[in-house]
C-alpha cells in the first residue's frame, strides 16, 4: 500500500503544479481576452467620437456660414439705407444752396425738348 499511496501522492503532487500551470494559463488567456475586449471597445469609442466630431464640425460650419450670410445681408441693407440717407441729405443741401439736382436738370431738359418740338410744329403750321 505504500507504493499505491506513494503513486497517488506523486500524481497529486504532479497534478497540483499542473493545475497551477493550467490555472495560470487560463488566467493569462482571460487577461488577453480582457485586453482584446478593451481594445475593441476603445476602437469603437474612438470611431464614435470621430463621427460625433465630424457631425459637430458640420453643424458648426453651417451655423458659422448662416451667421456670416446674415451679417452680409444686414450690411448690404444698412449700406442701402445709408446711401439713401446720404442722397437725401445731399439733395437737401443742394436745395438750401439753390443748386438744382441732376433729376431736376433732366426734368427741365425734357420739358425744354417737348416745348421746342411744339414751337417747331407751330412754326410749321403758321408758315
Amino acid at each position: 500500500m505504500t507504493k499505491v499511496t506513494n503513486l497517488e501522492e506523486m500524481e497529486q503532487e504532479n497534478s497540483i503544479p499542473q493545475m497551477l500551470i493550467n490555472n495560470a494559463h487560463k488566467l493569462f488567456q482571460a487577461g488577453l481576452g480582457a485586453v482584446m475586449m478593451v481594445q475593441d471597445e476603445v476602437v469603437n469609442l474612438a470611431d464614435k467620437l470621430v463621427e460625433q466630431g465630424e457631425a459637430t464640425e458640420t453643424k458648426s460650419r453651417k451655423r458659422v456660414d448662416e451667421f456670416v450670410d446674415g451679417r452680409k445681408k444686414e450690411t448690404k441693407d444698412l449700406t442701402k439705407r445709408l446711401e439713401k440717407n446720404w442722397d437725401k441729405q445731399m439733395e437737401n443741401l443742394l436745395h438750401r444752396m439753390n443748386i438744382p439736382t441732376r433729376a431736376e436738370i433732366n426734368s427741365l431738359n425734357n420739358k425744354i425738348t417737348r416745348l421746342t418740338k411744339k414751337v417747331d410744329e407751330l412754326k410749321k403750321e403758321t408758315a
